[in-house]
């Protein structure tokens, strides 16, 4: 017989509790903000009795936004590895544009449903500083480099933090407008395109050459 310890008859429920959890949380995060919110807050919305089945699962609140922020940059990190590797067939892993488009596109994509735009309004709110996975740092690191290679002015890193918060604000922004109605989903990939040139005009006010297709 299996000791209570490491017995799995009950972990399906352990499981679904787990995600109830984190569900409410991620959108009291975005709601509210995360300061704000509390452990009794987030218990009461998940229907949990008490704070104790939070700390079980997560430990405290910024268990619990490590939680909500790795699941989503886990999935943001794979479909950047996917895009990365078709660019790179195309012969486009060092252009600035397909860069960028790879940096953005799978933010966007997290418009699609509320558990990825409350993502979005966390991340807006600069409360993370993990850790890039490898994908997103391989894309970040090209965009130095070609950045770099095209003007030294470029790599002011004061350039890199305020695109930081404009592209997490947009998209954070962009995300309440689609859930009030006040954005239509229709003309997102306007608003792609135009977030993507604005971080490129962001880094390389004069461009010359360099391509900028983002539509």
């Amino acid at each position: 017989m299996a000791s209570r310890g490491h017995s799995t008859s009950g972990r399906p429920g352990r499981d679904k509790t787990r995600e109830k959890i984190l569900r409410a949380a991620e959108l009291l995060f975005a709601k509210e903000g995360f300061d704000r919110v509390t452990l009794r807050q987030i218990a009461r919305a998940s229907d949990q009795g008490n704070v104790a089945a939070v700390q079980y699962h997560f430990g405290s609140k910024d268990g619990l936004l490590s939680s909500i922020v790795d699941v989503h940059r886990e999935a943001i990190n794979d479909r950047r590895r996917e895009l990365l590797a078709e660019r790179e067939a195309e012969g486009r892993g060092g252009d600035l544009a397909a860069l960028i488009e790879i940096l953005v596109a799978p933010l966007a994509s997290k418009l699609d449903d509320p558990s990825g735009r409350a993502y979005l309004r966390i991340q807006a709110q600069g409360l993370s500083n993990e850790t890039m996975r490898p994908a997103t740092r391989t894309v970040v690191q090209r965009i130095g480099r070609r950045l770099g290679s095209l003007d030294e002015s470029a790599l002011d890193p004061y350039r890199g933090r305020f695109a930081l918060l404009l592209l997490f604000h947009a998209l954070a922004d962009r995300a309440e407008g689609e859930e009030s109605g006040r954005a239509k989903r229709a003309d997102r990939s306007a608003f792609v395109a135009s977030l993507s040139r604005s971080l490129v005009g962001l880094f390389m006010p004069s461009l010359g050459n360099e391509r900028t297709r983002f539509d």
